[in-house]
This record gives C-alpha cells, structure tokens and sequence, in this order.
C-alpha cells in the first residue's frame, strides 16, 4: 500500500487543510492548553491495519509561521509479518516561530518484520520543535523484530542532525525498548546529560538536544525519558 497524509495548521490553532488516506489518519480533537493558548491539537489513528509487508506510508505536517500544533497518537501502530521491508516516513515543516509537540505512538514490531522509520524536520527562525519516539522489538514474549530509525533535521537550510540507527536484536545489554525525543527550542539552552550508558541527553547545538534511552519494558522507558529531557533542558 502506498499512502499519503497531509496537514496544514494555521496560526491561532486552526487547521487549514487535512487530506488523509489509511492507515494514516487525522482527527482533530479538543484540547487542553493552559492559560487559553491557541494550539490545534491533532491525533493520528490507525484507520488499517499497518505498515503491513511492502507498505510505503508517509505523513506530513505543515505549520504555517506562527501556528502552534500538538500531535499525539490514539494508539500503538503494530508491524506485523515478514515478506518485505515497509516504510513510515513523517515530514514535519516549522514556519517562523512555529511551536510543535509531537508524540506519533509507540511502533511495535513483531517477530519477523522489519520497519524503516524516518523522521525529517523543517525549522524555520525561531522555530520550536519537541518531538518524542517510542519503538519497541517484538510484543511480550516473542522475539524481536527489526526496525531502523533515521533523523534529518534542519533549520534555516542547515543541518542540525543527521543520525541513522539500526535496531536490531540484540541491542545493548539486551534490551529491547528505544525512547527518543528530538528537543531544539532557540529559545532556551540544552545541556548534555548522562543518567548511564543506555540513558544519554547529548547536546546537538546551545537549543538542541538528542535524548535516547534504551530498557526492557516501554513504560519504564517513557518515564526516564521524561527525566533525561527536564535534566538537560535545566
């Protein structure tokens, strides 16, 4: 299957345009920003099932200069059986002062498949971007599958990070859980921060910071994450 989502957010947390295709689908919910911030907050569901063998699926979001967008996942997107490679590509292009969070769901991949994931980010001057991943190798109890995970992030036309991670069993001391999280925010400073080999926030540039945290179990994961990302932004 080859599929295409896109979005356009405009400022005053408005959503100018949406054209969604299966499995990849935009649902605009209301939120709950604090002090009556203008935000669009958006969830993706999986409308299909997917990325099944040989699925090239793509997402991509617009924030026009100034708009300010949440994009949160309703649930868990499974890659299931062997038969081929897939793809998941999302495209996320910050105008000037645009502010997004970003939290696509956890990527399962199960016993057999093998998940190609690509996250590329567009910034603009003043541009902020918090961005979380979350892939875990096989379901309880089977084993792992394969995924690889690659990041491009620009802002203004230069590159800010280009890094290409294979996941593959086994990962280090055996775990089985990947925690991400891409933070550039020029508005504040990062710092690099070591909680132990498998937890690292490393210090891109003074606004950017690349956090991964490897484990065995994805809540644990998520919440060492959440601590790794308040450390290095203090």
């Amino acid at each position: 299957m080859i599929a295409r989502t896109a979005a356009v957010v405009e400022p005053g947390g408005v959503l100018g345009a949406v054209r969604c295709v299966p499995p990849l689908t935009l649902r605009q919910v209301r939120g709950e920003a604090p002090d009556g911030e203008q935000r669009c907050e958006l969830r993706l569901v999986g409308t299909a099932a997917g990325p099944l063998a040989g699925d090239d699926l793509a997402l991509s979001l617009e924030l026009r200069p100034g708009a300010k967008a949440t994009l949160r996942a309703a649930g868990a997107s499974v890659v299931q059986g062997g038969g081929g490679g897939r793809t998941l590509a999302i495209r996320a292009e910050l105008g000037e002062a645009a502010d997004l969070v970003a939290a696509p769901g956890t990527l399962v991949a199960c016993t057999g498949s093998r998940v190609e994931v690509r996250v590329e980010v567009v910034l603009d001057r003043g541009a902020a971007v918090d961005w979380r991943e979350l892939i875990v190798l096989g379901r309880t109890g089977e084993p792992a599958g394969q995924a690889t995970l690659r990041w491009d992030v620009t802002r203004c036309g230069e590159p800010v990070l280009r890094q290409f991670t294979d996941l593959g069993p086994p990962l280090y001391g055996g775990k089985r859980v990947l925690a991400c999280a891409l933070i550039s925010d020029p508005a504040a400073s990062v710092r690099t921060a070591v909680e132990s080999a498998a937890a690292v926030a490393q210090r891109v540039n003074d606004h950017t910071v690349l956090v991964s945290v490897l484990e065995d179990d994805a809540a644990r994961a998520v919440r060492r994450l959440g601590v790794l990302c308040a450390q290095a932004r203090s």
